[in-house]
C-alpha cells in the first residue's frame, strides 16, 4: 500500500489530507467520484504557527505515523504558480518549490497547482444530486466546456475542456479581476464610490463588490448614501467584526441595509455568472462555488430573485445562456478533492512509466524527469517509423501499379 498527499494551502490556513491506496489496482476514475483512497488522516494548522511551509507539512507527517512518504503530493496554493513555485504574498518565509518539497520528505513527485484549479478538478468529484442545487435544468452536452465561479474571500473563475487522454483539464482565470458593471442608477453610484475608495481613475474589479470583502464595500458605500436606514448596534457590531465583517453583514437581515447589500451582491453575482456563461459557453455544466455560495443559497436559489434575474438579463444574447445547465455547489471541500483527483492521477502516470521502463535497457534506473523525457522520445521514434513505413508501403504500391 502506498500513501498521497492532498492539501488545501491558504494564506491562512493550510489543511493536509492523506490518503491510503493500492496502486496495482491501477482504478480509473469516474465522472461522479472521489478519487480512489481511504482518508487516514487530516489535520488543519494555523500559518502563522509555523516559520515554514516545511515545518508545517513535517508536523503533519510526524503526526500522520506513516512509516515512509507518500508517493505523489499535489499542493492547491492561493496564488500564482510558476515553474511549480508559488510565493505568498502575507508570509514572506513561506515560498513553496515543489522539487525541494519533494527532495527534503522523499516525495516522488510534488505538483503545485492554483487554488481555484484545483477546485475545477474537485467538480469532477461532485454527486449532483446531493451536493449541488440546479438553478437551471439545461441538456449537459458531452465533451463541452465545463465553467466555475466561486465567492469567498475573493471571487475565483475557471474552466475545463476535454485533454487528449479523455479526462478533463482545468485552466485558471483572472476573470473576477475584470470590471464590474453596474446595473442600476444605485449601482453606478456605487460604481463611483468605489473608484474614490481605492483610488482609480477609470475603473473597479468585480471582486471589489462579489466577495466577503465586497459584502462590507458594499455596506459601507449604503451607510454614506442612505444613512438614516441604519441601524447603529448593527452598525457598531459589523465596525468590530475585523475580517468577519462580511459574515454578521449577512446574517444581520433584521436590518435593512444588510438586505439591500445581499439583494446587491447576489445581484452582481448572478450578472457576474453570466458573463461566464456567455464566455465559455459551458453546456458540460455552470457550476457557482465559493464559500459565499451554501451560506446563501436561499437567496441564489430564487427563480426570480436577483442572482437568477441578473444572470438571464443579457439583452439581445440573453437566449444563449438558456442551454447552459447551472448548479450551485453546496460543499466547501472541493480544493481538496480536486488536490486529492491530481495526486491519483500523478499515481497513475508514474505507475505506466515504471511499467514502461521496465522494457527498456536501463530504464528502471532513471529519475521520473529523465523517465518522462525518454518516454517522449521513444513515442517520438516509434511515430517516425511508422510514418517511414507507411511512406515505404505507398511507395511500392506505386512502383508496382505504374510500372
Amino acid at each position: 500500500m502506498e500513501t498521497v498527499l492532498a492539501a488545501d494551502i491558504g494564506g491562512t490556513n493550510s489543511r493536509f489530507d492523506l490518503y491510503e491506496i493500492n496502486p496495482s489496482e491501477h482504478t480509473e476514475l469516474v465522472s461522479g467520484r472521489r478519487a480512489p483512497g481511504k482518508l487516514i488522516h487530516e489535520r488543519q494548522y494555523m500559518n502563522a504557527d509555523y516559520r515554514t511551509f516545511h515545518d508545517a507539512l513535517r508536523q503533519f507527517f510526524e503526526e500522520s505515523g506513516i512509516m515512509k512518504p507518500p508517493i505523489t503530493a499535489c499542493l492547491a496554493v492561493a496564488g500564482p504558480v510558476h515553474n511549480n513555485t508559488v510565493e505568498f504574498t502575507n508570509r514572506k518565509d513561506w515560498k513553496i518549490v515543489g522539487e525541494e518539497v519533494a527532495r527534503v520528505f522523499g516525495i516522488r513527485q510534488v505538483r503545485l497547482i492554483n487554488d481555484f484549479v484545483a477546485v475545477g478538478y474537485g467538480l469532477l468529484t461532485l454527486n449532483e444530486a446531493t451536493e449541488c442545487v440546479t438553478l437551471q435544468g439545461a441538456p449537459k452536452r458531452e465533451g463541452a466546456p465545463i465553467a466555475c465561479i466561486g465567492a469567498g474571500t475573493g471571487l475565483g473563475e475557471c474552466y475545463l475542456t476535454p485533454g487528449s487522454l479523455g479526462y478533463y483539464v482545468c485552466y485558471p482565470s483572472e476573470g473576477g479581476h475584470t470590471e464590474f458593471a453596474p446595473r442600476s442608477e444605485l449601482e453606478i453610484r456605487l460604481l463611483g464610490y468605489l473608484l474614490k475608495k481605492f483610488k482609480s481613475r477609470h475603473r473597479v474589479s468585480v471582486e471589489r463588490v462579489v466577495s466577503g470583502t465586497g459584502l462590507y464595500n458594499i455596506y459601507e458605500f449604503l451607510s454614506e448614501e442612505i444613512p438614516d436606514k441604519v441601524d447603529r448596534k448593527v452598525h457598531e457590531e459589523i465596525l468590530k467584526a475585523g475580517d468577519m465583517k462580511g459574515k454578521v453583514i449577512a446574517t444581520n437581515q433584521s436590518s435593512e441595509l444588510c438586505r439591500l447589500t445581499m439583494d446587491i451582491f447576489a445581484g452582481a453575482y448572478g450578472s457576474e455568472a453570466g458573463c461566464a456563461g456567455l464566455r465559455w459557453l459551458p453546456q458540460g455544466g455552470l457550476y457557482i462555488t465559493g464559500g459565499l455560495t451554501p451560506k446563501n443559497i436561499d437567496l441564489i436559489r430564487k427563480p426570480n430573485g436577483p442572482f437568477m434575474r441578473a444572470f438571464k438579463d443579457k439583452g439581445r444574447v440573453s437566449l444563449m445562456l438558456n442551454s447552459v445547465p447551472v448548479y450551485a455547489v453546496l460543499v466547501e471541500d472541493m480544493g481538496r478533492r480536486g488536490a486529492h483527483r491530481t495526486a491519483y492521477l500523478d499515481v497513475l502516470s508514474i505507475e505506466d512509466l515504471a511499467t514502461f521502463h521496465s522494457t527498456v535497457p536501463g530504464g528502471g534506473n532513471l529519475s521520473p524527469e529523465t523517465s518522462i523525457q525518454r518516454n517522449t522520445s521513444c513515442g517520438m521514434r516509434f511515430n517516425g517509423l511508422i510514418c517511414l513505413s507507411a511512406t515505404v508501403s505507398l511507395a511500392m504500391f506505386i512502383f508496382a501499379k505504374y510500372r
